[in-house]
């Protein structure tokens, strides 16, 4: 499952130039500041390089995103964001996320996705009892990777030293959202998007994506200018050759209204002689909206997936592999044409777990490129009150028992994406071959 982000961005998803992008030398505050003082201030990105002005890129979600007033290039090197902070508050934020356009120099290039992540501080300034209860947290934190973490060993990561390489900072965080701040910070070693760190009503992300969806809004119009917007999560279309098209880029269950309207939208395609549908932008949710819609194109009930759950009382570690099963749906909510479904790199848990699903239907062929491979169940873990965090608790497999963790989701057709971002070579190859081209 994902959570939702809100954005702070100009520009549309493009390709990441070859050369050497832009560097930040300077964040205002600095990132992992511990201290900040909690009052409207400039928080300010200075880059060693002039910057194209009239785009930008800062991403975050929830109340770890600042409260932004305003926004504005103080000139050509400094983005500033005026923003108002409250007391105790762990900020998260990401710089030129893969999702957006990102910050740009003059010469075209991108600055590489990087995190921003401060703490504000607190009133009365100091807690004598603040080492106990970090050294506290940091006890309950290893027990929790070593008895629940379902990916603990992926990686060969010593947990214990990699902690005590961390301890002497991690006892003197002087506040609980300090923490937080340094926990997540830590946690990066593990590589998994499904692991986070959550203080009081806000998540803190321990990794970012760095790959670029291979998915091109400019192109994708252009190869298919009757395209129409069914709200911001589905695009929708169809061919002069009755080729019908959907794109669906969330199962957020925060969303779902806006998913019964792609499903609507679904329906209107029904007397399409075939179907590209488009999941390039989707990074998972509810996996029970992706059965819905994977219901559609399945003609029998098949076991698409299954998992095992971490257990350290289970002889192994792992309870018994447990299989998830897809059902058609009944009519009329049935498309029995061909269907080519676009995947990708931004493709990740629950809509992993929809690329299986889709590798059941009959008629249905996965093109475009290897997805995210990450899918965990993350469950809380208490650490101190109003701090915890989420670690995946099982290990999501293949029908044949595989574990697909950091491998992903491979197509049946693999097609490289254009780095320039003029055409869409996966949607081209869905056509043709939906075409009876190849």
């Amino acid at each position: 499952m994902r959570t939702a982000c809100t954005l702070l961005l100009s520009g549309l998803t493009a390709s990441l130039p070859s050369q050497e992008g832009p560097r930040v030398v300077r964040l205002e505050p600095p990132h992992l500041a511990l201290v900040v003082e909690p009052k409207s201030q400039e928080l300010a990105i200075t880059f060693d390089r002039d910057m194209d002005t009239g785009g930008y890129s800062v991403c975050g979600g929830g109340t770890t995103f600042p409260q932004v007033e305003a926004t504005n290039w103080r000139d050509a090197r400094t983005f500033v964001i005026r923003a108002s902070l409250q007391l105790q508050r762990a900020y998260a934020m990401e710089l030129s996320c893969v999702t957006a356009n990102g910050f740009r120099a003059k010469d075209g290039t991108r600055l590489a996705p990087q995190p921003w992540r401060f703490a504000t501080a607190a009133t009365p300034p100091a807690d004598p009892q603040q080492k106990d209860r970090n050294e506290a947290a940091i006890a309950r934190l290893e027990t929790a990777i070593a008895e629940r973490y379902s990916y603990r060993d992926r990686l060969g990561i010593d947990w214990h030293e990699l902690v005590e390489d961390r301890r002497a900072d991690l006892l003197a965080a002087p506040t609980d959202a300090a923490l937080a701040v340094l926990l997540a910070d830590m946690l990066a070693a593990g590589q998994d998007p499904h692991i986070s760190v959550r203080f009081q009503d806000g998540q803190l992300a321990t990794s970012s994506r760095s790959t670029l969806p291979n998915f091109r809004a400019d192109a994708l119009t252009k190869a298919l200018p009757g395209l129409r917007k069914i709200n911001k999560i589905a695009l929708a279309g169809r061919t002069d050759d009755d080729i019908g098209y959907l794109m669906v880029a969330t199962f957020e269950r925060s969303q779902r209204d806006a998913f019964e309207q792609a499903i609507e939208a679904l329906r209107s395609l029904h007397d399409c002689k075939a179907l590209v549908l488009d999941v390039r932008m989707n990074g998972g949710g509810d996996e029970l909206l992706a059965q819905r819609l994977a219901g559609f194109f399945v003609a029998e009930a098949k076991v698409y997936a299954a998992h095992r759950t971490r257990d350290p009382k289970a002889a192994e570690g792992f309870t018994e592999r447990q299989d998830r099963t897809i059902r058609p749906n009944q009519a009329p909510d049935v498309f029995t044409g061909a269907v080519a479904v676009l995947m990708g790199p931004a493709n990740m848990s629950s809509c992993e777990a929809f690329l299986l699903m889709m590798k059941q239907a009959p008629k249905a062929k996965l093109i475009g490129m290897s997805s995210a491979g990450s899918s965990g169940n993350p469950m809380p873990h208490t650490l101190a009150p109003g701090l915890q965090v989420l670690l995946p608790s099982w290990q999501a497999l293949r029908p044949d028992g595989t574990c697909f963790e950091g491998e992903g989701i491979t197509p049946d057709i693999r097609v490289e994406s254009d780095d320039a971002g003029v055409s869409d070579p996966a949607l081209q190859a869905a056509l043709d071959r939906l075409r009876g081209k190849q």
